[in-house]
C-alpha cells in the first residue's frame, strides 16, 4: 500500500529542533504498516524545492513544495502529488484547498481521508474569522463525503452539527523516538540549578506564544497572587509573540524567567524540574505540551477547553479549570498521579496508537 500525507498550510512552524512536526510523528509509525509513504508539504514560494528522507523510515519521503499563497493557505498544485498513491491524508481543516484536492483524488482513484483538528477561527479578527468560516463551509461538502479523522471528540460532535458523521478520533500523539529516556533518574536538584534556580523553589511553567489566545498576562495576574500566598513559587515563562513586551513589563518586582525558546531535546529538563505546567488557553483545540508535561511526571493544570478536556479526561490525571481562583486553588493544594497520567499518555496518546488506528481505518 501506498499512502501520502499532505499539507497545504504555509507557515513557520515546525522549524527542525524545536517541535514536533505532526506529519512526521505520524509517518515514522504509519511508514512501519505501510510499503511506501510520501509526505507533501507545502512551504514558501521563496524557498527551494527538496526531496528529503527521514532517518529510521526507508520506505518514506519528505518532499517539501514551494507553494504561493494567501496568508497560510497554500495555492496547491496536485499535479505534484503521485496519482498511483491508494490513500491521501490531508491535514485539511479549513485550507483554501480542499475542494481540488477532492477533485484530484477522484479523477485519480485516490481514497481521500481529511485529518481535522480545527473548525473555525479563534482569532480575534472579525475579518478572518468571517473568512476562515466560508472557507469551513466550503470544506463541509467534501467531508460529508469522506471518511474524516478528527483529533479530539469535540470536533467530532461540532462536524456532527454540520451533518458530517463520518469521522474517526484519532488523536495527535507523541513521537517516542524523540522523549527522553531515563528522565526519572535524573537529578532534579541538579537541573534546577543548571536552570538557575535553587532547592525547595516551586517552579511553575508555562509555555506557549506571547499573544492574547494564550493568556500570558492573566498568567501574570494569577502568579502574582500565588507568589504572595507562598514566595517560594517561581515562573518561568517560555515563548515569544507580540505581547512579549507587555508580559515582561506586568512581571516587574516578581520572579519571573523569560526563555523566547527552547530545543526540544531540552524540554524534558524543564518538565521534571517544574511543580506544574499551567496551560490557560480557553480555545486549546490540542495541546502538545500538556502530552509531554504528563509524559514527564509533570502536574498540569489547564484551563477547560477542548483539547485538555480530552487529554486529561479524569481529575487524577490533571486539573481541569474554568475560573483563575479555581487555576490558584489547583496548584497551591490539587494532586495528581503522575504516574497514572504517564501511563495515560502511552496507552492513548502516541503516533504509533493512532497510525494503528488510521491504517485499521483506511483498509
Amino acid at each position: 500500500m501506498r499512502i501520502g500525507v499532505l499539507l497545504t498550510c504555509v507557515a513557520e512552524y515546525g522549524k527542525s529542533g524545536f517541535y514536533n512536526n505532526q506529519e512526521i510523528g505520524l509517518a515514522k509509525e504509519l511508514s512501519k504498516l505501510v510499503d511506501e509513504l510520501i509526505i507533501y508539504r507545502s512551504v514558501p514560494a521563496s524557498a527551494q524545492r527538496e526531496d528529503l528522507t527521514i532517518p529510521g523510515c526507508p520506505n518514506t519521503t519528505l518532499k517539501r513544495i514551494p507553494t504561493p499563497s494567501r496568508g497560510i493557505n497554500g495555492i496547491w498544485d496536485c499535479s505534484v502529488m503521485d496519482a498511483a498513491l491508494d490513500a491521501l491524508i490531508y491535514f485539511s481543516d479549513t485550507q483554501l484547498a480542499v475542494p481540488g484536492v477532492y477533485k484530484w483524488c477522484r479523477k485519480h482513484g485516490v481514497k481521500l481521508f481529511p485529518y481535522i483538528g480545527v473548525i473555525e477561527s479563534h482569532s480575534t479578527s472579525a475579518a478572518k474569522r468571517l473568512v476562515m468560516d466560508f472557507m469551513f463551509a466550503r470544506n463541509t461538502r467534501v467531508y460529508k463525503k469522506n471518511v474524516c479523522f478528527v483529533k479530539t471528540p469535540t470536533v467530532a460532535q461540532a462536524l456532527a452539527g454540520k451533518g458530517v458523521r463520518n469521522t474517526v478520533v484519532a488523536p495527535v500523539g507523541l513521537d517516542t523516538s524523540l522523549l527522553r529516556s531515563g528522565y526519572e533518574q535524573a537529578d532534579t536538584d541538579a537541573l534546577k540549578s543548571k536552570w538557575g534556580y535553587a532547592h525547595g523553589e516551586r517552579i511553575l511553567l508555562f509555555i506557549g506564544r506571547m499573544t492574547e489566545e494564550k493568556q500570558p498576562l492573566r498568567m501574570i495576574r494569577i502568579f502574582r497572587e500565588l507568589n504572595a500566598a507562598d514566595s517560594s513559587y517561581r515562573l518561568l515563562m517560555i515563548g515569544k509573540g507580540e505581547l512579549l513586551d507587555a508580559v515582561k513589563q506586568a512581571a516587574q518586582g516578581l520572579p519571573v524567567k523569560f526563555i523566547e525558546q527552547v530545543p526540544n531535546s531540552e524540554m524534558w529538563e524543564l518538565y521534571r524540574i517544574s511543580d506544574a505546567f499551567v496551560n490557560l488557553n480557553q480555545q486549546e483545540i490540542f495541546g502538545m505540551a500538556i502530552l509531554e508535561a504528563m509524559y514527564y511526571g509533570c502536574r498540569v493544570v489547564a484551563w477547560k477547553a477542548p483539547g485538555p478536556s480530552f487529554i486529561i479526561g479524569e481529575s487524577r490525571y490533571g486539573s481541569l479549570c474554568d475560573s483563575d481562583a479555581e487555576i490558584k486553588e489547583s496548584i497551591l493544594h490539587n494532586t495528581v498521579d503522575t504516574d497514572a497520567a504517564h501511563e495515560r499518555i502511552l496507552e492513548r496518546f502516541t503516533w504509533a496508537s493512532t497510525a494503528r488506528l488510521i491504517k485499521n481505518s483506511i483498509t
